[in-house]
């Protein structure tokens, strides 16, 4: 009943994880090819037009994070993929215990990131602490990364609860 649950919630967040990472890498392609194209007018105009995003390399540069995070939590699905020539030697025990190892790992280092980003978003909200160009708060990015962090443990979990040891690669 437990597995049952994990699963259907991990399933629910992998989904949520890949939605937002396809989005903010949308908004992302979006903002720098909009700068090339009006940098190109800028430069054109000799600098009387300027289409230009405020702050285009400030929201790219924590955008990227949130697409790193949510594109990590989101292809834990299904497992690891193996590079070992090792591993599919090994006996199915083995392989079974290694994979849940590794998962139980990285639900631990998952937790300990979901911690620090907690912790540090709590503290730019006590300081009151923006971003440099844009001036949004900065305890809202860190906040988002803490979830992403929480969304990766929880998808880790249910690998390391139901991960068999099958590497589709190794077949």
């Amino acid at each position: 009943m437990f597995i049952s649950a994990i699963r259907r919630v991990a399933g629910w967040i992998e989904a949520a994880c890949l939605g937002v990472a396809a989005l903010c890498l949308l908004y992302m392609v979006f903002v720098v090819g909009f700068n090339v194209l009006a940098r190109i007018v800028f430069d054109l105009t000799d600098t009387a037009i300027n289409l230009m995003i405020p702050g285009a390399i400030e929201q790219v540069s924590y955008v990227l994070g949130v697409i790193a995070l949510a594109a990590l939590a989101a292809s834990m699905g299904g497992g690891m993929i193996a590079v070992d020539i090792l591993v599919g030697r090994f006996p199915r025990l083995l392989r079974i215990a290694i994979a849940r190892l590794w998962f139980v790992g990285i639900v631990a280092f998952a937790l300990v990131l979901c911690w620090l980003f907690w912790g540090e978003a709590q503290a730019t909200f006590a300081r009151q602490e923006q971003t440099q160009d844009l001036r949004l708060p900065m305890f809202l990015i860190y906040g988002l990364y803490a979830i992403e962090c929480f969304a990766l443990a929880v998808i880790a979990l249910r690998e390391a609860l139901t991960a068999d040891g099958h590497h589709p690669e190794l077949s």
